[in-house]
């Protein structure tokens, strides 16, 4: 038999709030506005939740976590006849002092979202029209601007910056501290400034197969030895089997707006040709 929701005495929450059977409402949480949130979900004390948001199944918030405040943008404006929203999935969790803004743009179809099996540790930031993808992990005081993308999988090392409208590709990591103002393509691991590899021990945990992860490893490779990225693509085409995965990088890099971030030796070289001039 489902239970009702639980509300601590000490907690605010507004008449337009939506509660499914089994939600927790911890002391001092204030919870206000076009708020609905899902069975099972716990929120923890001094938690404060703005509408237009939407929290999903089994999620844990908090404590002391701000969800669904609104987008930090200067030309923002409030307009209660056409909300901005956020969209939160099943099974998330969201760490103390956590922070996860509504979007900028009026309408679900533009609201900044977080996926199923997210995982956003003590003081973590997703900025305004952000989309997440399921199963990401966001480390400690790891911060993401407005507008970023994220697929599945991926790992934010605790203390990194991701610069707004940044694409972040399937199950890459990214170091702790980094500071990240260009396209990482999927599978890749960044560090030191630049695309260090691929990310191993994600793909092994991934499951993916060893042929796919031998396409993958080939590819990052001639991402490594060429200099550019065009004569890089064109190595991977004609050299390295066009597995899923391997197309995959390829459409990534064709489609990014901002560059990726350059491999190792592409990085160097661009500073030994600096320090010669």
């Amino acid at each position: 038999m489902a239970l009702p929701p639980r509300v601590h005495p000490t907690a605010i929450v507004d008449a337009r709030v939506k509660l499914a059977d089994g939600v927790s409402v911890g002391a001092y949480a204030i919870i206000s506005g076009d708020v609905s949130i899902g069975e099972g979900t716990t929120i923890l004390e001094h938690c404060v939740i703005r509408g237009s948001t939407r929290i999903g199944r089994e999620c844990r918030i908090g404590p002391a976590a701000y969800v669904g405040l609104e987008p930090q943008h200067l030309t923002f404006v409030a307009d209660e006849s056409n909300p901005t929203y956020l969209v939160i999935g099943d099974h998330v969790t969201l760490r103390e002092a956590a922070r996860i803004n509504r979007a900028s743009k009026p309408g679900i179809e533009n609201a900044t979202r977080i996926g199923d099996h997210c995982f956003v540790m003590g003081a973590g930031h997703v900025g305004h029209d952000c989309v997440v993808g399921p199963h990401v992990i966001v480390a400690d005081s790891a911060l993401l601007g407005g507008h970023c993308q994220v697929a599945e999988r991926v790992f934010l090392g605790g203390g990194c910056a991701i610069h707004q409208f940044v694409r972040i590709g399937r199950l890459c990591i990214v170091a702790g501290n980094e500071q990240i103002s260009h396209d990482v393509p999927p599978f890749g691991a960044a560090r030191y400034g630049r695309l260090k590899g691929y990310n191993a021990i994600g793909c092994k945990r991934a499951g993916i197969s060893r042929e796919a992860i031998a396409g993958i490893r080939a590819t990052y490779l001639r991402l490594r030895t060429h200099r550019n990225t065009r004569n890089a693509l064109a190595a991977i085409v004609s050299e390295v089997s066009a597995t899923k995965e391997v197309s995959e990088i390829v459409e990534f890099i064709r489609a990014s707006r901002r560059g990726t971030l350059p491999a190792y030796r592409q990085r160097r070289q661009a500073e030994d040709d600096s320090a010669a001039e």
